[in-house]
């Protein structure tokens, strides 16, 4: 992802995806040096869009098995 990131950097937009909220990606991202590579390179002129909700897998694997989730 670092190198991505990094041939993309002033050329345009990126998108990026992930089920963990922004202050947890330190923790998924296994190198500190690397993830803090990264994070700079995200963070710095990017908007930030959480969206909340219900777990749509949980919905669905339940729908599945005959019963549904409710919340």
């Amino acid at each position: 992802m670092l190198n991505i990131l990094s041939a993309r950097e002033h050329r345009g937009s990126t998108i990026i995806t992930s089920q963990f909220d922004p202050e947890d990606w330190y923790k998924s991202l296994h190198d500190a040096v690397i993830a803090e590579s990264i994070l700079n390179r995200l963070v710095s002129k990017s908007e930030i869009i959480q969206l909340d909700g219900p777990n749509m897998r949980r919905y669905e694997y339940a729908s599945t098995q005959g019963s549904v989730v409710e919340r």
